[in-house]
Parts: structure tokens; sequence; C-alpha cells
């Protein structure tokens, strides 16, 4: 029985810790920061991630409260170990901005462990520079699994030149087509004109021009067109 109850209280607590949270965004969106911020603190101290990370981003932004980047830093720690992957990528940005390369890579990585696609491009551009392709595509890879168009052309790319990681034609034109699916019009257009020059169907290579200038994409729109007139005159 007081194990139910316990469970009662503890379910009735969350609802109302939400219910604050939201109050609490409603007065920072009409810029009301003293109340905005009196009800992040609050919810902070029984560790809200949330408004771990809100009183932060005010702070860091000087927002209705003195600016104070070690204090904000702290706060984004501390919303990063409660689980809240943009609190790790602003601890990233803060290290970065400081100076402290190797730290900022620390942060980054925490927040690709959960599951922030701009922090693993981070990381992995990091490598990427450093010349070390193995980690560079280990991370690009964490992204592009997350759906991350531009870090699924990133490996192509890379399989493609073959420079940082062995060549692989297999592996480019695999991550090119998952970057292509997923939107990214350089990526269809690469393939168009893999399809076009090297496959030499046609067809193919059409329809990949035609889902890159969807994208506005202008060197596959004139392709587009090109092969277009070519198939009006075999007709």
């Amino acid at each position: 029985m007081f194990k139910i109850i316990l469970i009662l209280i503890l379910s009735y607590n969350a609802i109302f810790a939400l219910s604050d949270l939201e109050k609490g965004l409603q007065f920072y969106e009409e810029n009301k920061f003293s109340k905005a911020y009196e009800i992040f603190e609050k919810l902070c101290e029984k560790n809200s991630a949330k408004s771990c990370f809100s009183m932060a981003y005010m702070i860091e932004n000087a927002q209705g409260v003195r600016k104070d980047v070690n204090k904000a830093y702290k706060l984004y720690d501390k919303a990063c170990s409660l689980g809240l992957f943009e609190a790790c990528f602003n601890m990233g940005v803060i290290l970065q901005n400081q100076g402290y390369v190797n730290e900022s890579i620390l942060a980054f990585n925490k927040a690709c462990n959960l599951g922030d696609t701009r922090s693993c491009n981070n990381v992995a551009l990091f490598y990427e520079n450093d010349k070390d392709g193995q980690m560079a595509t280990e991370f690009y890879k964490k992204s592009c699994d997350l759906k991350d168009a531009s870090a699924c052309y990133k490996l192509g790319f890379l399989y493609e030149k073959g420079e940082l990681i062995r060549q692989s034609k297999k592996y480019s034109l695999a991550f090119y087509s998952k970057s292509c699916t997923l939107g990214f019009a350089e990526a269809c257009y690469l393939l168009g004109r893999y399809n076009q020059l090297e496959i030499k169907d046609l067809q193919k290579a059409k329809r990949y021009f035609g889902m890159a200038c969807d994208k506005k994409h202008k060197e596959a729109c004139a392709a587009y067109k090109e092969l277009n007139s070519k198939t009006m005159e075999i007709y």
C-alpha cells in the first residue's frame, strides 16, 4: 500500500514539475526573464535537465541576469550529466571558443552518444583534419546512422577519394545513395553523373538528376534538361 502511495506521489509531483517547466518557458517566451529564471532555478535544484539548460542559456546570453560564462558552463555540465545532448553540445562550443580543443571534443562526444548529429560531425571533422581516417569515418558513420544526410555524403566522399581510408567504390556509392535518399542534392547529382558517364544508364541518371534538381541543384537541373532533350530526339 505504501509503495502505491509513493508512486502516486511521485507521479503527482512529476505532473506539477512539468507544469512548472511549461510555465517557466511561457514566461521566457514573454520576455519575463526574472520570473522564468526563478522557476528554472527551483526546478534545476530538483535535477530538471531542461531547467538547468534554460538557466545556463539565459546566463550565457545575459537574458535578465548577468552574463557569466563559467556559471553557464557548470549548469550546462549538470544538464549534460542528466542526459540532455543540447547541454553537452553547448559545453563543447564554450570550450571550443575558449581554445580548449581536446576538452570540447570530449563534450561533443558525449552529445554524439546522446544522439546529436551536429556533435558527431564536429568530432568527425576534428579527426578528419587530424588525418585520422578511421576515427573520422567512425563518427561520420554514427551521424549517418542517425539519418544525417551530410554525414552520409561525407562518408561517400571519403571512400571515393581514398586519401584517409581505403578507397572503395562500393561503399562510396552506398553512402551517396543513402545521402541522396535523405535529400542531399549533391549526392543525387554525383549518382546521376556516375550512371550517365560510367554505367551509361541514362534513365537512372535522369532520375537522380531530377531528384537533385528538385532540391534546386543548378548543375543537376541543366543535366536533366540535357538528357531530357536527348530522350525526346530518340523518339
